[in-house]
């Protein structure tokens, strides 16, 4: 399979790798070792461990401690974390402006209503479920793209990784734009007198 980004690699016995590698003091990385039939690799890495003092790891164990190295030390997880600031910044500005400027461009509406009897209570749960359905819409359109792209990805030789928490922290800070973008865009509706705007048509 492809490495991304490509670099050499190359699979040695130990005594090649140190006639090929220039001096240092630290060779070796780590050993792949089997485990004989009807040993649990967990067990054998404890026995390892207790015997030499080294760290020894099953291969799920070993893949888990992978993963957490590159989220803690890696830069790519650094930018990610970077252009995930800038969009929801971005996902505040644009969501709230547009929810706002829908918002008062139906303030006539909102009065009608208001007049009818309905409550600002109500008006604002409307104001809300609309911004809860846009939530969900871009919740489900954002992971679905995610998951298309990642087979895609998948199927043409990158590695791709869908973390468990990613979806969670997806939904999370959509409904946080959200919920701030209809804050923002209530406050005409919550000082709307009907009176006033149909004295102004």
């Amino acid at each position: 399979m492809p490495r991304f980004p490509p670099r050499p690699l190359l699979y040695t016995t130990f005594s090649n790798a140190t006639r090929i590698l220039l001096p240092e003091r630290r060779r070796l990385t780590f050993v792949l070792a089997s485990a004989s039939p009807g040993i649990a690799p967990r067990e054998l890495a404890t026995r390892i461990h207790v015997r030499t003092g080294l760290r020894a790891r099953a291969s799920d164990d070993f893949k888990a401690d992978t993963v957490r190295w590159y989220l803690s030390n890696s830069e790519d997880v650094g930018d990610i974390a970077a252009m995930l600031s800038l969009a929801m910044s971005v996902g505040f500005g644009v969501t709230g402006i547009m929810l706002y400027m829908f918002t008062n461009e139906n303030l006539k509406q909102y009065a009608v209503l208001k007049a009818m009897g309905a409550t600002s209570k109500l008006l604002l749960a409307m104001i809300f479920a609309q911004a809860g359905l846009c939530a969900l819409l871009g919740t489900g359109l954002g992971l679905g793209l995610c998951a298309i792209v990642g087979r895609i990805t998948g199927e043409a030789g990158y590695p791709f990784r869908m973390m468990w928490f990613t979806p969670l922290i997806g939904v999370v800070t959509v409904v946080l734009v959200s919920v701030v973008a209809a804050a923002i865009s209530v406050r005409p509706v919550l000082k709307l007198e009907p009176a006033v705007v149909f004295a102004g048509r």
